[in-house]
């Protein structure tokens, strides 16, 4: 959350006059002190300007971007600025400083390729050494309940669970959620690095997190969260799908209303009954909101929650009928279901 809050401070930087020498442009070779790097430089403007380095004991890029009434390139989060002289014949002198301590350190580049380059960050000879098969990443092992626990793992900006349990469609269900290893997977990751560090020098990719939310010997719920890189509100979603733990089938929750996730209403009758005591405070809701009508149904060992999409405003509407209230409202699929998780309790 950290990285993607410093991109988007990037993103959001106001257009600034770069002072100083000439802000350099491709890919280029060099030392900071006597650590090996390799930086990088899009096309600047009189504005503004974005690049990246990476030391190639550590291959993990560290974004650079002009200072805004300052001489120099500022690193993520400030770690450290660097100053540096115009490019003369393929090469650029300079000083890397650390803000906090004063500590100094020199800067020798010299010029790789892309000096005519607007997006020299996306470049072959600024990303082959950072673009090696990643392992997968294995989680802890987390308990879910007493006899439930499942582990996250992770590869090329994708994230799922491995489940691990009593439960007889446990083999089924994790194979339907293993990863996408395929070389398709891959190379869309690296080519999404690309075209961000090609514009602002940081390699952001989709923020993915995958965990449980509902498990029983009946049911399985996994919430799926999605923030597409270089979005805002409107490119974060939250999917929750459900199992069925005992023979592997995915279960749409909407039929359970006698309505279906295609056509996700809520039955007149449901939505008078969650209505029935609810008064509009303000008039901004009373007049309509963004996610009024859109939603979301989930497990919980209390009842089935029912939320409205959330925007921010506080307009939106969460309700949770416990199960044993539920009766009236169901399909006989969904009473069928129902029965099931009451009858564990």
């Amino acid at each position: 959350m950290v990285r993607r809050l410093v991109f988007f401070l990037l993103q959001l930087m106001p257009l600034t006059v770069l002072a100083g020498a000439a802000s350099p442009q491709g890919v280029w070779h060099g030392t900071v002190g006597t650590k090996t790097i390799v930086a990088c430089f899009n096309k600047g403007s009189p504005w503004t300007a974005y690049g990246s380095y990476y030391y190639m004991d550590h291959l993990k890029p560290i974004a650079l971007h002009a200072g805004e009434k300052d001489p120099y390139w500022h690193e993520e989060g400030d770690t450290g600025l660097w100053e540096l002289t115009t490019p003369v014949n393929g090469a650029v002198a300079g000083t890397w400083r650390n803000g906090k301590t004063g500590k100094s350190l020199s800067i020798r580049l010299t010029l790789v390729d892309g000096d005519d380059d607007e997006s020299a960050c996306a470049r072959d000879s600024f990303n082959s050494h950072l673009e090696k098969r990643p392992k997968i990443e294995e989680g802890k092992t987390v308990q879910f309940s007493p006899g439930r626990s499942y582990r996250k793992l992770r590869f090329a900006g994708q994230e799922t669970v491995e489940l691990f349990g009593p439960d007889p469609a446990l083999n089924q269900l994790n194979s339907q959620l293993k990863l996408d290893q395929s070389k398709e997977a891959l190379g869309g990751f690296f080519q999404q690095r690309r075209e961000f560090l090609g514009r602002v020098g940081y390699p952001a990719v989709d923020e993915r997190h995958t965990e449980p939310t509902y498990w029983d010997s009946n049911f399985i719920s996994i919430e799926f969260y999605l923030w597409l890189a270089g979005e805002g509100r409107s490119g974060i979603s939250n999917e929750y799908r459900t199992w069925n733990s005992r023979t592997g089938e995915e279960v749409d929750l909407w039929t359970w209303l006698g309505s279906s996730h295609d056509n996700a209403t809520l039955p007149p009758k449901l939505k008078k009954y969650l209505y029935r005591s609810v008064k509009e405070e303000s008039a901004e809701c009373a007049n309509g909101y963004r996610g009024q009508g859109v939603y979301t149904l989930t497990l919980h060992k209390e009842g089935l929650h029912i939320e409205e999409d959330a925007w921010g405003d506080g307009c939106e509407k969460a309700f949770v009928i416990p199960y044993r209230k539920l009766g009236p409202f169901l399909s006989s699929t969904g009473k069928q279901a129902v029965n099931s998780i009451v009858g564990l309790k």
